[in-house]
């Protein structure tokens, strides 16, 4: 995939800084398309895969929360702003996300910020518990 261009990865960081983790976050993901006009970005924090101890092989999510006040005020306008408690069926893999919809600079931008990392995205991190360490894989 071709890098973002320099707003895309300029929103996506002052968006991302809205999120305050309760933990070590782990790494973010963003995925991003343009449909007609529209730039739909979903960033998402990553897994984090267990590696030695009783959960060996599992993987967890991690705890944050969203500024949503700080997210909106980096659009000049804003069109939407809604909350899907939960998948909407088999195939919906953002499941539990905020979506908020409007202005950025000149773009008209749909960012989602998901609760969980959907699942065909590998995990970005391994917690190696019996070296008391992570190690980012992506």
């Amino acid at each position: 995939m071709a890098s973002p261009p320099n707003w895309l990865s300029q929103f996506v960081n002052a968006a991302t800084a809205h999120i305050h983790t309760h933990d070590v976050l782990s790494p973010l993901g963003c995925h991003y398309q343009q449909v007609d006009d529209v730039w739909e970005i979903t960033v998402f924090a990553s897994r984090t895969e267990i590696v030695g101890g009783a959960e060996d092989g599992r993987s967890r999510h991690s705890y944050f929360d969203v500024d949503v006040k700080g997210v909106i005020e980096l659009l000049s306008h804003v069109e939407g702003i809604a909350w899907q408690a939960q998948a909407q069926d088999q195939f919906d893999e953002l499941g539990a996300h905020l979506a908020v919809e409007g202005r950025y600079d000149d773009k008209q931008v749909w960012l989602r910020i998901t609760s969980t990392s959907p699942e065909r995205f590998d995990p970005g991190r391994r917690a190696i518990v019996n070296q008391h360490q992570f190690e980012e894989t992506w």
